[in-house]
This record gives structure tokens, sequence and C-alpha cells, in this order.
């Protein structure tokens, strides 16, 4: 077995599947796909990336006893993810964000992973053609990509610390194939944070702006043609780079960097609604927060 240690929870051992497909060609990519999109560009210091939320997401399937499966669809359940993440949601006017999951079988099949699970005897209709309940779950449920980006993201935000994340995650458990809380203050907590993720982190305008300026320049230089939409397969870094090999791109590249024009701004994007009710699980019985 070999050892992985995360910023969030810790030590652990993997599986030699999971190791290898941590290795992977595609899996490595994402370590230059920021969470955030193009934030990055007006906050530097929010460097969080697809990469260690993936590793996230599985060692917290891992936590609550998922299967290895379970645990492999949760490593690469992103990773169809393409340069700027959901900016090319917005580019393309994807109001559900999921132009990620509309390719993500090709990305598969164009990659080494189909050979990596075959060696350790798994098939990729294993991981494509069956839902994983731990992993996703409709809103206003938990499960594991939700509840990680959540607190990964208030956590590098500065909105919380390691040790209500410990909390959190000892008062969550599998009941019914879903994610539940044990404890209805930490349920409450979880919804209360979750609100301020999406109202002062998500909403920020300085957020938003970076993403919006930067979808508008990639639109126009993909009508001019100086990037084609395959280059979203490539990461931040290498697509910023062809932005910034255009006249126009370097400049509004550092247009967005300086926030020039910010106080003049009005956001128009319309952000996907996101909102939690958990579920609890207290003497053999389940509900919602919002019935307690």
């Amino acid at each position: 077995m070999d050892i992985i240690e995360d910023n969030l929870y810790g030590k652990f051992s993997i599986s030699p599947l999971i190791n290898e497909l941590i290795n992977s060609r595609p899996f490595e990519r994402l370590k230059g796909i920021h969470q955030g999109g193009g934030i990055f560009l007006v906050n530097p210091k929010l460097t969080l990336t697809r990469h260690e939320h993936s590793i996230g997401v599985m060692l917290l399937i891992k936590l609550l006893g998922g299967t290895e499966m379970e645990q492999a669809a949760g490593l690469l359940h992103d990773i169809s993810h393409t340069a700027f993440s959901h900016v090319i949601d917005y580019v393309f006017e994807h109001a559900g964000e999921d132009y990620h999951e509309e390719i993500y079988q090709r990305i598969l099949n164009d990659s080494e992973i189909p050979e990596i699970l075959s060696k350790y005897g798994y098939t990729l209709s294993e991981l494509t053609d069956q839902d994983f309940n731990i992993l996703e779950q409709p809103l206003p449920n938990l499960c594991a990509d939700r509840v990680d980006y959540a607190l990964r993201d208030l956590f590098y935000a500065g909105f919380i610390n390691k040790e209500k994340v410990k909390d959190f995650i000892s008062a969550i458990s599998i009941h019914e194939g879903r994610i539940m809380v044990t404890s209805i203050a930490e349920a409450q907590w979880f919804k209360s944070k979750f609100e301020i993720l999406n109202k002062d982190y998500f909403a920020k305008k300085e957020h938003l702006y970076a993403n919006e300026k930067l979808t508008e320049i990639i639109k126009q230089l993909l009508a001019e043609k100086a990037i084609t939409p395959a280059d979203f397969e490539k990461d931040d870094t290498q697509l910023l780079k062809l932005i910034e090999n255009t006249v126009a791109g370097k400049q509004r590249i550092e247009e967005i960097k300086k926030l020039q024009d910010f106080e003049e701004y009005t956001p128009s994007f319309n952000l996907k609604d996101r909102v939690v009710d958990p579920e609890l699980y207290s003497g053999g019985k389940y509900f919602r927060l919002s019935e307690v």
C-alpha cells in the first residue's frame, strides 16, 4: 500500500489501483486546473486545484467505507474538467455547468485509464455505467463531491479551520447509501457555511468579474479562431499562454489582474443555485434539517 497525505484529512494508505490512477497523465493534468476558474488572476492566493479536490473526494469516500471502485469514481469524477474549470460553461452558455460531464466518456476512452482499470480486474463500464450515490446526489442532499468542495473552498478562503473540518467529518456517516449527519448542530453548521460559500465566495464580486471578463476574451478569441475548443483540454497555464500570445488577449488579461473598471462592473452571470438541506440520522430514523 502507498501512503498519501491530504491537507484536510491527513495521511491514508491507498491501493495500488488508486495510486496508479493518481499518477496517470489525465489525472496529472488536473494539477494545472484551478477549482475556481479564473479567480486566481485577481487573487493569486486561491490556488486550489481539481487535482487536490479529486483526491479529497476519493479520501472522503474511503473514510466513509466506500469500495475501491467508489473511490476510483470519486478520484476521476472531474477528470474531464477543462482549463479554467466552469468558465467553459459560461463560454458555451451551459446553464447547468455540465460541459465536463458531456465529454467525460470520451476523455476516459482516449486515455490509459481503461488499461489501468483492466490491470486490476475492472472495466471502464463499471466506472461509467452506474450511479455512485456516495459521490453524487442531487441538491439539497449531501454527497462526497459537495462536502469536499465546500469544506476545501471554505478552508482555503479562510472561513473555517481544520479542527472544524474534523468535527464535521466525524459527524457524518452513510445510511440508505447517502451521506447523513448525526448531529443537528453540525448539520446547522454545514448549512450556514454552505450559504456563506455561495454568497461570499462564489458570488464575490471580484470572482465574478474575473470569470466574466475571462469569458468575454475567450469568446472573442474563439470567434477570431485564435484559439479552438480543443485548446480547453490543455491546462490553465497552457491556455493562458495561448490567450496572451494574442495582442488583445495579453491586454485583457492584464486588465483583469488590475481589476480595471471594477467599480463600474455589474455582474451579469446567473450562477447555479446551490442550497443544501442535510439529512440527519438519529435513533434509527432519518429526516431533513428543515424538519427539525
